[in-house]
């Protein structure tokens, strides 16, 4: 099954399970597990950023309204990681990507600069979310506290996320 036919399914299996983290997996008041990032950070890059934006824009808000109750919350902090996508590949897994539209892997990429590239959009993500999540009724400590322990767990499941995003080359070798 070759990623790039079935992305769509896969990707609207994901956001059901976004919506199951949300609903069933309360780590208590420190802790926000989110996959969405890494979700848009492997959309082909043929999307175009408008494109990308709108679909961080309606699964941020399927995540507020079937999940989280604060409606718009997810999109806002979703949309700038979007906007931010092509840029972030740009500066951590070359332009040479984007000039020939070309998916990122593993193996083609390594593991450490895939990583700088989604600790990157989670920092955006979950930057914007505490922030707007506080308005300013929380103290530092604790935005900041919330901040560092949400990338790390986040962290870990977008990475076993991105693990099964992404083109296989292997398989793709074995199917030509």
């Amino acid at each position: 099954m070759k990623v790039s036919q079935h992305f769509g399914l896969l990707y609207c299996l994901l956001l059901l399970a976004q919506v199951i983290l949300s609903n069933f997996c309360q780590l208590g008041p420190y802790v926000m597990l989110s996959i969405l990032p890494a979700m848009i950070l492997c959309m082909p890059i043929s999307t175009g950023t408008i494109g990308c934006m709108l679909a961080a824009f309606a699964s941020g808000l399927c995540v507020d309204w079937l999940s989280e109750g604060l409606v718009g919350l997810n999109a806002a902090a979703l949309v700038p990681v979007a906007l931010l996508r092509k840029p972030i590949i740009r500066i951590f897994l070359g332009e040479d990507l984007i000039t020939r539209g070309e998916s990122f892997s593993f193996k083609k990429n390594g593991t450490i600069k895939i990583s700088a590239a989604l600790v990157s959009a989670l920092a955006i993500y979950i930057g914007i979310y505490v922030f707007l999540d506080g308005a300013g009724t929380r103290p530092l400590w604790f935005s900041l506290t919330k901040a560092g322990v949400s990338l790390a767990c986040c962290f870990v499941l977008s990475i076993i996320v991105m693990r099964h995003m992404m083109p296989d080359d292997r398989k793709q070798e074995g199917l030509r």
